[in-house]
Protein backbone atom coordinates (compact mmCIF):
# COMPACT_ATOMS: atom_id res chain seq x y z
CA UNK A 1 0.00 0.00 0.00
CA UNK A 2 2.47 2.59 0.99
CA UNK A 3 4.85 2.06 -1.90
CA UNK A 4 2.43 3.95 -4.08
CA UNK A 5 1.85 6.80 -1.83
CA UNK A 6 4.24 9.65 -1.76
CA UNK A 7 4.71 13.14 0.18
CA UNK A 8 2.15 15.04 -0.87
CA UNK A 9 2.32 19.15 -1.61
CA UNK A 10 -1.26 19.27 0.13
CA UNK A 11 -1.82 22.48 2.54
CA UNK A 12 -3.37 21.24 5.44
CA UNK A 13 -6.81 22.15 5.84
CA UNK A 14 -6.86 22.74 9.48
CA UNK A 15 -4.65 25.25 9.85
CA UNK A 16 -3.92 26.38 6.29
CA UNK A 17 0.02 26.87 7.04
CA UNK A 18 1.18 23.13 7.14
CA UNK A 19 2.05 20.08 4.41
CA UNK A 20 0.94 16.57 4.83
CA UNK A 21 3.66 13.96 5.02
CA UNK A 22 3.21 10.45 5.01
CA UNK A 23 3.69 8.66 8.11
CA UNK A 24 2.92 4.78 9.31
CA UNK A 25 0.95 4.53 12.46
CA UNK A 26 -0.89 1.64 14.32
CA UNK A 27 -4.82 2.14 13.14
CA UNK A 28 -6.92 1.05 15.56
CA UNK A 29 -11.16 -0.12 15.16
CA UNK A 30 -13.89 -2.06 16.75
CA UNK A 31 -15.18 -4.49 15.27
CA UNK A 32 -18.37 -5.75 17.17
CA UNK A 33 -16.72 -6.37 20.64
CA UNK A 34 -13.18 -7.01 18.81
CA UNK A 35 -10.24 -4.71 18.91
CA UNK A 36 -8.71 -4.56 15.81
CA UNK A 37 -5.18 -2.96 15.06
CA UNK A 38 -3.45 -2.68 11.73
CA UNK A 39 0.59 -1.75 12.27
CA UNK A 40 2.19 0.35 9.45
CA UNK A 41 -1.20 1.64 8.58
CA UNK A 42 -0.42 4.70 5.86
CA UNK A 43 -1.66 8.34 7.68
CA UNK A 44 -0.74 11.92 5.98
CA UNK A 45 0.33 14.35 9.03
CA UNK A 46 0.34 17.73 9.38
CA UNK A 47 4.24 18.86 9.41
CA UNK A 48 3.05 22.20 11.64
CA UNK A 49 -0.42 21.32 13.66
CA UNK A 50 -0.23 17.26 13.45
CA UNK A 51 -3.59 16.70 12.17
CA UNK A 52 -3.74 13.35 10.86
CA UNK A 53 -6.08 12.08 8.01
CA UNK A 54 -5.80 8.34 7.26
CA UNK A 55 -5.76 7.66 3.58
CA UNK A 56 -8.72 6.87 2.00
CA UNK A 57 -7.20 4.44 -0.43
CA UNK A 58 -5.83 2.04 2.51
CA UNK A 59 -9.25 2.34 4.75
CA UNK A 60 -11.35 0.85 1.46
CA UNK A 61 -8.92 -1.87 1.45
CA UNK A 62 -9.05 -2.93 4.90
CA UNK A 63 -13.15 -1.97 4.76
CA UNK A 64 -13.40 -4.35 2.11
CA UNK A 65 -11.04 -7.33 4.19
CA UNK A 66 -12.81 -6.85 7.51
CA UNK A 67 -16.45 -6.79 6.22
CA UNK A 68 -15.16 -10.38 4.69
CA UNK A 69 -15.17 -11.78 7.99
CA UNK A 70 -18.48 -10.05 9.63
CA UNK A 71 -21.08 -12.67 11.40
CA UNK A 72 -17.69 -15.07 11.56
CA UNK A 73 -17.58 -16.00 15.35
CA UNK A 74 -14.12 -15.62 16.64
CA UNK A 75 -12.40 -18.30 18.77
CA UNK A 76 -11.40 -16.93 21.89
CA UNK A 77 -8.82 -19.56 23.29
CA UNK A 78 -7.35 -16.98 25.54
CA UNK A 79 -10.44 -17.48 27.91
CA UNK A 80 -10.39 -21.60 27.26
CA UNK A 81 -6.83 -21.72 28.86
CA UNK A 82 -7.32 -19.38 31.87
CA UNK A 83 -10.72 -22.05 32.98
CA UNK A 84 -8.29 -24.69 32.68
CA UNK A 85 -5.69 -23.46 35.07
CA UNK A 86 -6.31 -24.36 38.69
CA UNK A 87 -7.37 -21.54 40.94
CA UNK A 88 -6.27 -20.68 44.43
CA UNK A 89 -7.51 -19.34 47.52
CA UNK A 90 -5.01 -17.59 48.70
CA UNK A 91 -2.55 -15.18 47.19
CA UNK A 92 0.68 -16.29 48.90
CA UNK A 93 2.40 -18.75 46.97
CA UNK A 94 2.26 -22.05 48.32
CA UNK A 95 5.22 -23.19 50.71
CA UNK A 96 6.86 -26.97 50.80
CA UNK A 97 6.74 -28.41 54.00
Amino acid sequence: MAKSLQNSHVTCPECQVGSYHLKLVTYYTWMGEELITVPDFPCWVCDVCKRYDYDQKALSELNVMLSSNIGRTVEKGIKNSRSKLPTSRSRRPHQIE
